[in-house]
């Protein structure tokens, strides 16, 4: 047999204060888990918004001068990301098999402008904006009155091609 007077008296958080630190305490954490999230995802997209940018350019146009052994290249960037023109070739019209490899020696930017000489890293080219390269064709032999095709190529291996006559 009990007795009533010897029962041992709990004091406890009131259910109500409980519940009101509970809610407290699960928004601080969904605050912190929000900004570090959202801090973490901005990062990443970026990230990878930059690596999955494909590289995109056009050949407007070629001018080949024979006299003076010179092939300009006139060149736009109309992608998101800017590219760099290290390599160029001149390949065969019918067989695509590359005839000769040419030498940047010069580009103008805008193509209107002076031209300047050309770095060894190559032509780099921002958001929209187009070049005039000049190429040396001294080493190639090109005939007269032939299709040949131009293919320039840039850093990270993207490829443009353009068809033009001697």
């Amino acid at each position: 047999m009990s007795n009533p007077n010897s029962r041992r008296v709990r004091k406890g958080i009131e259910p109500i204060v409980a519940a009101i630190l509970l809610i407290v305490i699960t928004v601080v954490a969904a605050i912190l888990l929000y900004f570090w999230f959202s801090g973490y995802l901005s990062t990443t997209t970026t990230r990878v918004s930059q690596i999955s940018a494909p590289e995109e350019a056009q050949i407007i146009g070629v001018n080949y001068n024979p006299s003076s052994s010179q092939l300009i290249v006139y060149v736009q960037n109309v992608g998101q990301i800017p590219i760099t023109i290290n390599q160029a070739y001149i390949l065969s019209s019918t067989t695509l098999n590359i005839i000769c490899t040419l030498t940047l020696t010069s580009y103008s930017s805008p193509p209107s402008a002076t031209s300047t000489t050309a770095p060894a890293s190559g032509v780099t080219l921002t958001y929209g904006n187009s070049a005039a390269l000049y190429f040396s064709t001294s080493a190639c032999s090109l005939s007269p009155n032939s299709l040949y095709v131009v293919k320039l190529v840039t850093a990270k291996g993207t490829q443009i091609t353009y068809q033009f006559s001697t």
